[in-house]
């Protein structure tokens, strides 16, 4: 019973397939080919645009050019207290950026708080030789496994804007918040006023493809060359876009999106029942949190489940204490079934 991630689960039969029909013949090498051309024409479809779109085989990678795409290095990049660019990607955006300042805005549910990051940005240094307030990062959906309302968004483009801030968005995992919310890829973006996105596919079911795409050809023009100069720009990047081309065609991201959603709100309802688990933030795609007394936790270990003990967020109030462990668990499209009813069972038995 494993639900660590969905980052530990096997790759998409179509996603398989693909690469091996991109595997005949020569072809033209570092995103020159006509694989790769048909992937960017895709992308465009989907978001009902002409999107700028390159490949990279890491989440890391997209966060990291994206956001040195549009910011300085002397500028500032706000970001959630516990975001991944923030927590989890070993300075990255710092290094791509050539040493631009992250700045930690404290969240809730995952969500960045709005009025703090008004203040936050009304009252940042601008004078002739401090930082510069360049952008801002957000999750959609976020390190809590929430989904930003499109009025939340709205609220900080406005903030942001105002500034002449760019917009960032990570989507690790922007397939479920699309599945989830049942809206267009469009709506949730740029119609919003992102500037440019991490279009993820790794946890959703690729081998290792991720998207850096921008809605505004001025923004990554000079992309190719960061992506050559970082080692990023693969020679054979048929097999990237071949991992695109299968993800999207069909709809397939979204299906197994749409799975991977379903499994998790299956556990959240199983478990809700159980008034000594708590769960602290409402369950939107397919990340599922929950507080648990340690000797819950001791149980659950001894059962060989495994999961995720998360230590990013603080708890409040008595789940301060020793006593409990908040933990997440991690649902994919090929998460079995049957494992997930075995886990289930397992609280009908404490």
């Amino acid at each position: 019973m494993d639900f660590r991630s969905d980052n530990i689960h096997e790759v998409a039969d179509p996603v398989i397939k693909a690469i091996i029909n991109a595997n005949k013949g020569t072809i033209a090498s570092y995103g020159e080919d006509e694989i790769t051309n048909k992937a960017i024409n895709l992308l465009s479809h989907l978001f009902d645009k002409d999107v700028y779109s390159f490949f990279v085989s890491t989440g890391t990678a997209a966060n990291s050019l994206s956001l040195s795409a549009i910011t300085p290095p002397f500028g500032t990049i706000f970001c959630g207290a516990e975001s991944h660019i923030y927590l989890e990607e070993c300075n990255a955006p710092e290094f791509f950026t050539n040493s631009a300042k992250l700045y930690p805005i404290k969240t809730d549910s995952g969500k960045i708080l709005i009025d703090q990051l008004e203040t936050v940005i009304l009252n940042h240094p601008s004078e002739k030789f401090d930082m510069v307030p360049s952008s801002l990062s957000l999750s959609q959906g976020t390190e809590c496994g929430t989904i930003y309302s499109d009025e939340e968004i709205r609220r900080i483009i406005k903030i942001t804007k105002n500034k002449n801030i760019k917009i960032h968005m990570d989507g690790a995992r922007f397939s479920n918040v699309v599945a989830a919310t049942n809206k267009s890829p469009s709506d949730l973006t740029w119609k919003l006023g992102i500037d440019v996105m991490s279009f993820g596919t790794t946890k959703n079911g690729t081998l290792s493809a991720e998207a850096i795409i921008s809605f505004d050809e001025n923004i990554t023009k000079n992309m190719n060359l960061s992506m050559k100069r970082s080692g990023h720009l693969l020679s054979k990047m048929r097999f990237l876009s071949a991992q695109i081309i299968g993800y999207l065609e069909n709809n397939l991201w979204i299906e197994l999106a749409k799975k991977a959603n379903g499994k998790a709100k299956k556990i959240c309802e199983s478990l809700q029942k159980y008034n000594y688990l708590i769960m602290p933030w409402e369950t939107q795609i397919n990340e599922i949190f929950v507080i648990i007394p340690n000797e819950v936790d001791i149980y659950l270990k001894k059962n060989h489940v495994q999961y995720h003990d998360w230590t990013k967020i603080s708890l409040k109030d008595k789940y301060q204490s020793k006593q409990y462990k908040l933990i997440r668990l991690v649902t994919s499209f090929n998460s079995d079934d049957k494992k997930i009813e075995e886990f289930i069972s397992l609280f009908d038995k404490l």
